[in-house]
């Protein structure tokens, strides 16, 4: 609290007689007639504060300071939420009763002082703390303060912006806006915008206003909002949460009560001083009673008065001397919430606007762009500020962000501009090196050193390189001052991704465990919500499922409890409204959509944002009535543009069914569940308008629709515990508070863990001490991302990584080989040793004739040239080619007539062709086109025999070619001119050699007469090679390169090297000669060879694939 120079004795005494006069009169409206006579101790507190003003009045001013202070104190934490049941003595002291009121009146009177106190504001003559917030939190007493005249005490616009604060207010309550043009536009403002935006920012601007008694929305200025920002960073200990005024101001300029929001642009560019985090972490106290401390303590705990948790924030401190600020993204220097006039920010938008559609991409650019604008608009004023600068300037436009000052320094550069750098001159901190500290202070344990900073730089970098087309004199001649530099520095980057798999019999009985009670439980709801009964939170599921497949008896599943999952409310039908009373309007059912969701996933492999956008308007188009599988559409997905189908059990289509039966009849009578939603609440995303499946509240998002994983499988687990059923838990017990569950695992694996900031203090009641624990919860290591990768790593080595893209996630075929995991067990071998034994049964071998294999056997082939050098020719195709025009009548150099006339010792043979003068280049080839230039010399004889060998040599020069050129796209400004020069001289000459080798394959296919070719074996027959690898998928591919090339080291490129690394035990087994060597790989490498050297190098269909992926379900 602040004291104006307007608070006196005098002036207190005054507005007291003033507010003496009114607050009986408006408490006798604001409370129910029992009030007046305090019937049974009724108590609206009025008298009991006037008492306790009259006594301060007759003190000193200090005294009276002293005494509003602790007041303030007192309402900031009823309105933040902190329990002021240990404060009572203080509030007794203060504003004594006289007699005993109700327990519902225990607090009228701090309720009444916080009016008095709002009413000093409101006459300036004090500026609250901001945190004193504009309405009680309890929500009965801020709805009384709101719709009576006790709103008078407080200015007019900061009532009715708590009153749109939500649209459920501002419906029910809305009558007592003071403003109409509130009235007017909120409706059409607030369309579409989530709760929490709108919530946040209506409530954050009251706020401001009641701490200062703003009468006239015109004194709103930057200083205030600084005002605000400042007791935020008091309040939370320096690091305040993110918060948007800009949404609630903006909605005033609308309005018309505002003029423009250009102060809260400067409030966004003016530096803000920052706090330190305090050594210790600050904590946080509340009543034993409340929701939230039940969860840690229990529901059961007798005598428990309050619970103390500490706030540990994970960001640590970036601190630079002259700056310092939480390391990580920041809300706050998002471009919608900074100055739209300035070049910077008016630019970013047209990026994101141009290069972004989906509210997904927008957020993370503007998450990654928020670090650039910190270090512009937060880091840079601090750091001209702190005399460090020379002469130079802030870089007001993109033109002045100069690569040699804020990127990497350069010796031309200062030499250049000698006379700026004076007076003790030190270089900024790089925007590389904001960057990467910005992000690394954000890590948590085991994310530490990955790949975050450098995608925030390219996003950056993307971003320059936007600002260099930009047809703008303001710009001007901007040049990319990250060119090159946004990549240089690479993390951990992973091969494999690293979600959670776990057992394929665990798996196997997850999926029929979930598919039988999610059926039940949609039964169940469907036939309360018909009934007007309350769901029961548990049901009984009768059926009986077989978990392994084995001979086990199938065991009924039973009681599954429901507790864990909060019900959802709705209206009731108008069947059933009102039958118990005129109060009887709401139901309470069980949240069905956990466990539908949970069930697709385990049948389909989508991904979690799909599902939840499922249209129940084109799902089923394609479902055939009886088929055992159908496809359904799937109606978005943030990769592709536009839907695609997936294949999935009849029974899913089933209950997907039902789960939109149940939106339909609950629509009847929530309307809200009528209407289509766009796409990630965006109007701009592509995807337009969907009716999500998954809907079953009036707002469908991400953050609205909880998976429930933890509850859902401590419910399976136990199922299995009862039936005695071994298994590998997927749960495990970990803090509840602080650490999320992955890095609790990573830091428990590397026992690294510190337990403080996970402690909670109970006081109990007679016990001065606190008592320290830890509370636990069981969770489970389970997610929506994991269970498309179980989906991946199960069907992809069966039916290959083509077919379960296309048929159930909808990935690519390189990414379902990237989920691709091996399963921790060896549970499911004898399933899947089967499935390729009966593959093996079903299908002959396929020759693959390699490199190595098609070399002419010398031995044949000079016995072969001795009988008749003709019929020899022809019978090996034996090709030579002159690529030069002779000269006059100089008769030119033929290979085919030096192979007819040569001494059999004195040929040699080489992979790509054979060299009828034993490899010893002649004066008249070195002199035309230099030496050892076998792919353009005349006398090079190319048989069928050595077309795998060019075929596989040209392959490996455009691998060359393909490495050179990434070499020059990333790397060519950090490198050397001569290195340039290097790499540009081998790249022409790789080009070269393929260019010719490639004529002489052409004119030896076409020299077959357009058939396939034959090559000769080692014992001259003749063998036809069919396999077309155009056709083939990218795994096939890579096989065929692989043994194409095996046992020719020399042609096995790095890039190829490279490809082959993620297969190289898969490549192993191509090599092997017996089934039992086998043994030794675990189950998925063994089926994924055994099944795709069959499948798709041979080519079985995928119908027949799917038969065969049937068995699975034994």
């Amino acid at each position: 609290m602040i004291f104006l120079e307007t608070f006196t004795r005098v002036s207190f005494k005054s507005l007291l007689v003033e507010f003496k006069s009114k607050i009986k009169e408006y408490c006798k409206e604001a409370y129910p007639p029992e009030y007046q006579t305090n019937y049974r101790g009724a108590n609206d507190g009025s008298d009991l504060l006037l008492s306790a003003l009259n006594r301060e009045s007759t003190k000193q001013l200090d005294e009276i300071k002293f005494f509003l202070i602790r007041c303030e104190e007192l309402v900031i934490k009823e309105s933040r939420g902190d329990s002021i049941g240990r404060c009572m003595d203080v509030l007794d002291e203060l504003i004594p009763w006289e007699s005993k009121p109700k327990v519902n009146d225990i607090y009228n009177r701090l309720h009444n002082m916080r009016l008095f106190l709002s009413f000093l504001a409101l006459n300036k003559v004090i500026r609250l703390n901001h945190m004193f917030g504009s309405h009680p939190k309890a929500l009965i007493v801020a709805e009384r303060i709101a719709t009576t005249k006790l709103r008078l005490f407080m200015p007019v616009i900061a009532n009715d912006l708590w009153l749109g604060a939500t649209n459920n207010r501002f419906n029910k309550l809305g009558e007592h806006i003071g403003s109409a043009s509130i009235i007017t536009h909120y409706s059409a403002y607030t369309k579409g915008v989530g709760t929490d935006t709108i919530n946040q920012s209506f409530k954050r601007l009251a706020d401001v206003i009641i701490s200062n008694g703003i009468t006239d929305l015109s004194e709103l200025n930057t200083e205030i909002l600084l005002d605000y920002h400042t007791d935020l960073l008091e309040y939370y200990n320096g690091t305040p949460p993110g918060y948007n005024l800009r949404f609630a101001i903006d909605f005033l300029v609308e309005c018309g009560l505002i003029v423009d929001a250009k102060f809260h642009d400067e409030f966004k560019r003016t530096p803000k001083d920052n706090i330190k985090k305090a050594v210790s972490s600050s904590v946080k106290t509340h009543p034993a009673k409340n929701k939230l401390a039940r969860t840690f303590i229990g529901e059961y705990v007798q005598n428990a008065e309050e619970i103390v948790v500490s706030r540990r924030d994970k960001n640590t401190i970036v601190d630079y001397g002259y700056w310092s600020d939480s390391g990580g993204s920041d809300f706050n220097f998002f471009a919608d919430n900074l100055d739209q006039s300035n070049i910077w920010i008016a630019a970013q938008q047209d990026y994101i606007r141009a290069s972004s559609v989906e509210a997904g991409t927008k957020k993370q650019k503007n998450t990654r762009l928020s670090i650039f604008n910190k270090y512009l608009f937060s880091y840079l004023p601090s750091y001209f500020k702190s005399g460090l600068s020379g002469k130079f300037t802030y870089p007001e436009t993109p033109s002045e962000f100069i690569h040699s000052l804020y990127v990497q320094r350069s010796n031309v550069f200062e030499l250049q501009n000698s006379d700026k750098f004076v007076n003790n001159f030190q270089y900024p901190v790089s925007i590389q090196q904001f960057v990467y500290d910005m992000t690394g202070a954000a890590s948590k344990a085991n994310t530490e050193g990955n790949n975050s900073g450098r995608d925030a730089l390219v996003v950056i970098n993307a971003f320059f390189d936007y600002l260099t087309e930009l047809d703008s004199g303001i710009v001007g001649k901007f040049r990319n001052p990250l060119s090159g530099k946004a990549k240089e520095k690479v993390g951990k980057r992973y091969t494999k991704n690293r979600k959670y798999v776990f057992s394929l019999t665990y798996w196997l009985g997850l999926r029929s465990y979930a598919m039988a009670v999610t059926h039940r439980i949609l039964d169940d709801v469907l036939n309360a919500l018909k009934n007007g009964e309350n769901c029961q939170q548990s049901i009984y599921v009768p059926e009986a499922i077989n978990i392994d497949g084995g001979d086990q008896k199938a065991m009924v599943i039973g009681r599954v409890s429901l507790e864990s999952i909060t019900r959802v409310k709705l209206t009731k039908d108008d069947s059933v409204i009102y039958t118990n009373g005129v109060k009887d309007t709401s139901i309470y059912i069980n949240n069905h959509i956990p466990w539908a969701m949970i069930t697709l996933f385990l049948h389909s492999g989508l991904r979690r944002s799909n599902a939840l956008w499922l249209d129940e308007r084109d799902c089923f188009s394609y479902v055939v009535e009886g088929a055992e599988y159908q496809e359904i559409v799937v109606s978005t997905d943030k990769t592709k543009t536009k839907p695609y189908k997936v294949l999935v059990p009849n029974e899913v289509v089933t209950l997907l069914k039902k789960v939109v039966e149940i939106k339909q009849f609950a629509a009847k009578s929530n309307k809200k569940l009528t209407e289509a939603v766009p796409y990630n609440n965006s109007e701009d995303s592509k995807w337009g308008d969907i009716c999500p499946i998954f809907q079953i509240k009036d707002y469908h998002a991400d953050n609205s629709v909880p998976h429930c994983f933890s509850a859902i499988i401590n419910e399976y687990e136990s199922f299995l515990i009862r039936n005695n059923v071994s298994f590998e838990p997927t749960t495990i017990y970990a803090p509840q508070l602080h650490y999320a569950l992955d890095e609790f695992v990573y830091l428990r694996e590397h026992g690294d863990i510190d337990t403080k900031p996970c402690e909670i203090s109970v006081k109990y009641l007679l016990d001065p001490e606190l008592v320290k624990f830890i509370p636990l919860e069981k969770k489970t290591l389970v997610t929506p991302h994991s269970l498309r990768t179980m989906t991946d790593s199960v069907f992809a080595p069966i039916v290959g990584a083509k077919v379960v893209g296309k048929l159930l996630t909808g990935q690519t075929e390189s990414t379902v080989g990237y989920y691709t995991k091996l399963l921790p067990d060896s549970a499911s071998r004898d399933f899947i040793n089967q499935v390729a034994y009966l593959v093996a049964a079903s299908r002959e071998d396929a020759a693959l004739v390699t490199v190595s294999e098609s070399q002419i056997n010398q031995e044949s082939f000079e016995s072969d040239l001795n009988n008749s050098p003709q019929s020899t020719i022809s019978k090996y195709n034996a090709q030579s080619v002159n690529f030069t025009s002779p000269e006059g009548d100089e008769k030119p150099l033929n290979g085919l007539a030096e192979l007819g006339a040569a001494y059999h010792s004195n040929i040699a043979y080489f992979r790509t062709h054979i060299c009828p003068i034993g490899g010893k280049c002649p004066k008249k080839v070195v002199t035309e086109i230099g030496e050892k230039h076998c792919y353009v010399c005349p006398l090079a004889v190319v048989t069928n025999n050595h077309l795998p060998a060019i075929a596989a040599t040209i392959r490996a020069l455009c691998d060359d070619i393909k490495s050179i050129n990434i070499k020059l796209d990333h790397f060519k400004d950090t490198m050397y001119e001569i290195e340039v020069e290097e790499l540009e001289r081998q790249k022409t000459q790789y080009v070269v050699e393929a260019s010719y080798w490639l004529a002489r394959k052409d004119i030896a296919d076409q020299s077959n007469n357009g058939k396939n070719s034959y090559y000769v074996s080692d014992e001259g027959l003749e063998l036809m090679h069919e396999i077309k690898p155009i056709d083939a998928s990218d795994q096939a591919k890579l096989f065929l390169r692989l043994k194409e090339t095996e046992g020719v080291p020399t042609l096995q490129t790095q890039t190829l090297s490279n490809q082959a690394a993620r297969l190289r035990r898969k490549v192993q087994v191509l090599s092997k000669d017996g089934w039992d060597e086998a043994d030794e790989l675990t189950d998925i490498e063994y089926l994924a060879q055994l099944f795709n050297l069959k499948t798709e190098i041979r080519g079985i269909s995928n119908e027949d694939k799917m038969k065969m992926l049937l068995l699975t379900e034994g």
